[in-house]
Order: C-alpha cells, then structure tokens, then sequence
C-alpha cells in the first residue's frame, strides 16, 4: 500500500490507513499548527485509501484546498495544497509514495507549538518526592523533565554570520535564513529550539573574542523583540560554555532566573534575554523564544494567615497553552488572594506555581514581563485618549533607547488586536465600560505577555457589555495566550475552557469544563451552586476529590517541595530614572490639563484668593507708611494671613487626592517596574510648576490693588521675594497633601483631613496670636509650613518697623524675633520651607515604595 505523508514547514507526518486526525492552534488535536488565522480546532483529516479527505470544523477563516475554500467534505490526492486560516497561510501539504516505507527525514506528530512538549506533570507519588529523572535541568522547558530536540536534526547557522530572531515573519519551523551572509545576519525565527554556531569562533563554544545580543543591528545576534535593550548583553565562549556580561540592559540579563551583572552560562544553564532563552547544550547554544502558549500550573497551593486562617487550601490545577480558566466563587473564598498568589504578587505560604515548567516565585524577576495582570480598577487615567494612555504606558515598559516609531507602532498592533482603532482618539471617559476594560487589557498586552490574569472585568457592565469583554478574551486565549479571569458573572462561562470553582476558605469544590459544573451538583441554578458551596466548605472540597472529576480534569504539577524562595526583588527598571520622570511628568501634565473642570479651578482659585485679600480694610497695604501717617494699623498681618494661608490652601488642594486616586494605576505599573521615586517626582515637578504659577498670579493681583512692601532682603524685587515665599509655602504645602494622600484610602477622606491641617495652619502660622515664648505651642509651630511661609513674608514686608507705635515701642502683637528685616532671619525661614518640604517628600516616597494592592 502506498505511504501518504502530511508535510507541513519542512516537517512529515505518516498518516496509517483510515486514520483520522484533527489540526488547529489548540493543544488538543492531533496535529498543531501556528498560523495566526487558523481556529483553535480547525479541521479534520481522514486517509481514504491513497487520497486525504479533508472536512473544515466551522473554522472562522475558512479551509483552502489548492487556492480554494471549501464548503464540504473534499477529497485530495499527492500534490495537494491545504491552507488553514487564509490562502496565504503556511500550506499543508500531501505526498503519495507508491513505495511502501519509503519516506524520507523524520516522521511522527508534526510539531506543536510553544516549547513544551508531552502531557503536563501528574502528581507526584505521596510523600513528597520528585519521581525518577525529576531533576529537572534549569534549561530545559516543561514541568516534566525534557531534552531538546538532537542537535543533528537542526540546521547549522553559518559561523561567519550572526543570527537574527524575528518573532514575526515566519512560522517556527521555518529555518532558512532571510538575507544574505554578506549582510552579516541569518534569520533564525520561532519558538523551536535552533543549534547556533557561535558567531566568530571555529566551533560550538569555542573561545573566542565573544558576541553581542542586543534589538540593535550592530549585534552579532539580533533579536526582535522590544523588551531587549538596543545592546544587552555580550557572551564570550570559554571552552565549556560561554562569560556572560550584562551590558546596562534596563530589563535586565538572567541566568537561570536570576538577574545577573556577570555570570557563567554552562551546560544546561538557562540564559534569558527578553522574550528569548538561550540554553548550551552539548557545547552547543541552543536558542528558542518564548511565543506565549505556555502550560501554567498551581501545585497545593495554600496561604494562611499568622494567626492560622486559611485564605487558600491546597489549590491545584493545570492549565494547557491557549486556554481560558475562569475562577468563580462566593465571597470569600479566595479569588483575589489566589489572583496574587498566581501572579506572584504575594507568594504562597506553601505550594508552587509553575510557568511552562519554570517556578515562577525563584523565576520571578524574570518571569513577570510575561504575566499580565489587569486589576478591577481600571488602571488608565480617564482624561487622556486611548492613544495617549497607551503612548505613555509604553514609554514606561519599554526601555529607553527604543526608537518612538517602533512604540508607536506596537500601541497601533495592539488597539487593532482589540478592536479599539477606531476609538484611539476617544477620551477614556467616553468610552463605554466595556472599551475601558479593554483599554486597561491594551496596557498589559504592549509586551506580548503569554499569562493575562483578570480580577472582576465585567463587575459593573451590563449583560450585553459582559459577553462582549468574555468574548474578547476568549479571542486572547486563541491568540496563543493563557488566560485567567476571575468572575462573579456565571451568564458567559460557555466561552471558558475551564471553570475553578472555590468555596470559602479557597478550597477547590469544582475544576473542569463550564457544561459539566450544574450537572456535577445536580442543580439547575449557579446562584444555588454559590449557596451550596457557601453552606458547607469543607463537605463541598470532600465531594471534588472523592469524585472521578479530580483525577480526571485536575493534571497536578510535581509536589516536591522547592528550596525556599529568594525575597522578590524590586522589579528592574526599563527605563533610567529621568527617563520615567520625563515621561510621567509630561504624562501628569497632559492629565490636569485635559481635564478642563480641574483646570479652570487651578487657575481661578488664585484669582478668588486675591479678590478675599483686597477686601481687608486700609490704604498702606504691605509697605511702610510715611510719617505723615500717625495712626498704625495691623493690616499688613492681616494681609499676609490671607496671602500664605491662601497659598497654603492652594498646595493642598492640588494634591490631597492625587495619590490615592491613582493608587490602581501606580500599583500596576509599579509591578511591572516603575520607579516610586520617579512617580513621586514627576508628581513633585509638575505640582511645583502649579503652584509658582498660582504663586504669581495671587501676589500680582493682591499688588496690583494693595501696595506691596517697600523693601527687599535678597532678591532686589519685594514683590519678586513675596512671590517667592508665596510659593514655597504653596510647595511644602503640596508635599504635605501628597503625604496625607498617600495615607488614607479613599478620596472622600481627604477633604476633612483638609480642612483641619488648613485650619491649624491658620492658628500656627504666629499671625493671629504671638507664639514666641509659649512653651510647646511655639515649638509645635516649627514643624507648620505657615509658621516659616508667615515669618519669611513677615521679613520681607518688615512688619517690626510698620507696626511700631507713636510711643517708640513694639506692639506686642510682634513681638516674634523670626520677623527681622534681615537676610539672616529671610533665609532661615526660607531653609525651613524647604527642609519641612523634603521631609514630607520623603515620607510620602517611603509610603509610595511599600504601597501593595488593597
């Protein structure tokens, strides 16, 4: 009989007679293949004697047999030309031997995608230990120990050459090289494990002078991925395997997980560079890219509290590449805490969480630009459109030497994967709720993460906009990525490969498919699975393992217990400290400004604050009357109450929500590496712009009606020293609602604590009552922005010398020694300003660097 073969990117696949297979992107069929276009279980195939009958299973994009789609059942002989997903698709093709046994190069299951390989790991025997062989190397891929495919089986790279990785272009398989040696690159693409021969040197890991692998050309590896420095890291072979030195990368160089400055790659060792990994192997560098479509798997995970609570009880599962898991539960029963745990946000007390096979708890620094996490909140600032959110958030995540056309471009790939092109210069608070909470998904999906987690994204929407978003993640999962959402809403779980059903206490009640979790409980209703589970924890979580689900649906990953984990690390940074500051800077200032309401108040409330001080009574204002004027009056301390506690006001007013209003945001993208320092000073940078501007306005005002004081200390300019002190006192008052936003935890908080630190402000500040000399009021007022802003302006308008009395003595309403019209007294209030102002800046800072989501 003669031999029909399956040939697919260079790969054979024997077909036995009456076979019949399954081909799509999902894990579960026969045959895999990567084309973007083709469905998840896209079609089948049966041998018909010599002839392949080929059946299209409802596919979205369609079956193409020589050029043309089909609509039925089609039979094809040798030559044929089968196409998934597009005529242009990578072809499937058929050859007819009439020699029996006669095929040539390699045969069996043509590839699949990704890098792992065979079922996912079983549970371990009980007791604890790793099975025989569980030593996995620190390179290889899979829960499950594995070696990469033989070396002989893989085309060679030209040594004279340098090697060029383009997630792109070209299907994994595909291994011919896309320009000529002369150009000093091959292009080497895909996720398959590719033997490189180390560019420069005669032989596998031979010494040599060594090699770059960088973004930028000038490397001898280039690699197409904009996580990757434009020059990231060199190698340099030693004989046994290669020195590798980081080369200032911002996303960091990692040797078996761990991010290093120098260090040894040898045999076995795990080299990640961005969304690559290199691995020697036999001498040999081997290199593959991680192109999402990752197993994902929880191992007894559990989290107690000190006291003893249990939040989540011995929880696993297993999750194939390009699956959807939605995790369901009453409240109270450990959704969000698992989320943190998956994440690797708040590890686990015990348990383990693998990543295609890697823990990602000792992984996690380099593992966490491949997890996306879109929290409940939406984590976007509504003033800003679609386009800007996204524009800034890349400048955050990718590092700073890559070229703006290239983020441009990357913030246009993903609007159009998410349908939101045609809203890109929509405002986000225009959107509906369910482009919002694609909006927050876009941010995640800038640096192709493999995981997506999501924490409630249709709480709030409507019945419509709640299938919409379901449906937009089941169109991630098909994507190629592994996706976790966790729900309230049961109306779509049709749409999910699994179901995680958690009882409180997070204990496991249900884990399989959405159509068999009513009939598992024998309900007909989700809101009385909820109440059942609710009823009874411990009975609902003895009923799941007791039944053939547990083993059935539950792949458990090994149960050895892992070494203890390193301390997460603060997340590299992507982009240099300035760099962040730029960015967050202009960011802030195009957010006040888009936000017309807040705006007009900023600009108007100087102006308010003016009109109040031209309303006190008398006709000197600020500057030392003639003699001609025989009677004294304390308009100048009145006028000055007015003008710093007024100043005082407008710093806090511009603040005091500011953090707590972005605390989503600032916690996400602190997750993914942003500097607290930089966030803190971008805020600092553009709020004292504010407040100098507000500064200005209210002293030219309040002068141009109230004459100004005679005679500056320092500045040449007694209005240019008032506007001076005005401003600081504004700055250290910012500082001060920064802190006080850092500490509450909602808006509505803010506006009491607002109006008693102004109101003690107004009492400390010295010009209502003389502190000078009583114990502990005076020395409380030292640690009071007013007290320093009132003594500074005090200085300046020379209120000692105005207030003196016919009789040649002081009032003794100033009596206070920090009024001196000197420069000695000026600067000392001046100093303290901005002491008090670093101070709190710091406190603030110490508050946004240990910030944790609620």
């Amino acid at each position: 009989m003669s031999e029909v073969v399956l040939t697919y990117a260079g790969n054979r696949r024997r077909l036995a007679p009456s076979e019949t297979v399954t081909i799509g992107r999902g894990r579960d069929n026969d045959l895999m293949v990567t084309d973007a276009g083709a469905s998840r279980r896209h079609a089948q195939l049966r041998r018909v004697g010599d002839e392949i009958e080929v059946i299209d299973l409802g596919s979205s994009n369609g079956t193409f047999v020589n050029g043309q789609r089909i609509a039925a059942a089609t039979l094809v002989g040798d030559g044929a030309d089968i196409r998934l997903g597009g005529a242009d698709a990578q072809p499937l093709g058929v050859v007819v031997d009439s020699a029996s046994g006669s095929s040539s190069g390699p045969s069996g299951p043509l590839p699949r995608r990704g890098s792992t390989s065979g079922p996912l790991p079983r549970r371990a025997p009980s007791g604890g230990d790793r099975p025989p062989g569980g030593d996995r190397p620190p390179g290889a891929s899979g829960p499950l120990p594995r070696k990469l495919p033989a070396t002989s089986s893989v085309p060679r790279v030209p040594s004279h050459t340098g090697v060029v990785f383009d997630r792109h272009a070209l299907p994994p398989q595909a291994l011919q090289p896309a320009a000529a040696p002369s150009s000093g690159h091959t292009a080497v693409q895909g996720a398959e494990p590719q033997v490189l021969s180390v560019p420069g040197g005669g032989g596998p890991a031979q010494r040599g002078p060594g090699f770059t692998i960088g973004r930028g050309l000038e490397n001898q590896i280039v690699v197409d991925d904009l996580l990757v420095s434009r020059t990231h890291c060199r190698l340099v072979p030693n004989g046994q395997g290669f020195e590798v030195e980081d080369l200032d990368s911002r996303n960091g160089t990692y040797i078996n997980g761990q991010r290093i400055t120098r260090g040894r790659l040898g045999e076995g060792d795990l080299l990640a560079v961005g969304h690559s990994r290199f691995t020697v192997l036999q001498g040999q560098l081997v290199a593959s890219v991680d192109e999402g479509d990752v197993a994902f798997v929880a191992n007894h995970l559990s989290f107690e509290l000190p006291g003893g609570k249990k939040l989540l009880d011995d929880i696993s599962f297993a999750m194939e590449g390009s699956s959807l898991l939605a995790v369901i539960g009453p409240s109270g029963a450990g959704k969000s805490t698992l989320l943190k745990a998956l994440t690797g946000s708040q590890q686990a007390t015990r348990g383990e969480v693998y990543y295609d096979g890697r823990d990602l708890y000792t992984n996690y620094d380099d593992l966490r630009h491949r997890i996306g996490v879109v929290p409940q909140d939406d984590v976007v600032h509504r003033q800003l459109t679609v386009r800007q959110a996204l524009r800034f958030a890349a400048e955050l995540r990718f590092p700073d030497d890559l070229d703006k056309p290239l983020r441009d471009q990357r913030v246009d790939e993903v609007m159009a994967e998410l349908g939101l092109t045609g809203h890109a210069d929509t405002r986000v608070d225009k959107l509906s709720g369910g482009q919002r909470k694609r909006t927050s998904v876009a941010l995640e999906l800038l640096t192709r993460p493999s995981l997506l987690f999501l924490d409630e994204p249709t709480s709030g929407l409507d019945p419509g906009l709640d299938k919409q978003v379901m449906q937009t993640l089941r169109g991630l999962a098909d994507g190629g990525r592994t996706v976790v959402v966790i729900t309230h809403s049961v109306a779509n779980l049709g749409v999910c490969d699994k179901v995680l059903l958690l009882a409180p206490g997070g204990k496991v009640a249900y884990f399989g498919p959405p159509a068999q979790l009513l009939p598992f409980f024998n309900l007909q209703d989700h809101a009385d699975v909820f109440t059942q589970v609710a009823r009874d924890p411990e009975g609902s979580q003895q009923r799941f393992k007791a039944s053939p689900l547990e083993a059935e649906q539950i792949e458990a990953p090994l149960s050895a217990p892992r070494p203890p984990a390193p301390p997460l690390e603060r997340p590299p940074r992507q982009q240099s400290i300035p760099s962040q500051l730029s960015t967050l800077a202009r960011r802030h200032l195009r957010v006040i400004l888009a936000d017309r309401g807040y705006a007009a108040f900023m600009f108007l409330l100087p102006v308010v604050l003016a009109v109040l001080a031209m309303v006190v009574p008398g006709a000197n204002g600020l500057s030392v009357p003639g003699p001609e004027v025989l009677k004294r009056s304390t308009e100048p301390l009145m006028l000055l109450v007015v003008l710093v506690v007024g100043a005082l006001f407008m710093g806090m007013a511009s603040s005091v929500r500011e953090l707590v209003s972005e605390r989503a945001i600032y916690t996400r993208e602190k997750a993914v590496g942003l500097s607290p320092a930089a966030y803190l000073w971008g805020k600092i940078t553009i709020f004292g712009l504010l407040t100098f501007l507000q500064s200005v306005i209210l002293v030219l005002l309040v002068t141009m009606v109230k004459k100004g004081p005679s005679d500056a200390i320092l500045l040449g300019s007694p209005r240019l020293e008032l506007i001076v002190v005005c401003w600081l006192t504004a700055f250290c008052a910012m500082t001060v609602g920064l802190l006080i936003s850092s500490f509450v935890t909602t808006s509505e908080q803010t506006m009491p604590l607002l109006v008693v630190v102004v109101m003690a402000q107004l009492v400390f500040s010295g010009g209502l009552f003389a502190l000078s000399g009583r114990a502990g009021l005076e020395q409380l007022s030292w640690f009071m922005p007013a007290r320093w802003g009132y003594a500074a302006g005090a200085a300046t308008t020379d209120v000692q010398r105005i207030l003196i009395t016919s009789t040649g003595r002081p009032a003794p309403v100033v009596d206070d020694p920090l009024w001196q019209h000197d420069v000695a007294h000026w600067v000392l209030a001046v100093g303290l300003l901005l002491a008090l102002a670093a101070v709190f800046a710091a406190i603030t800072q110490w508050r946004v660097a240990r910030n944790r989501a609620d």
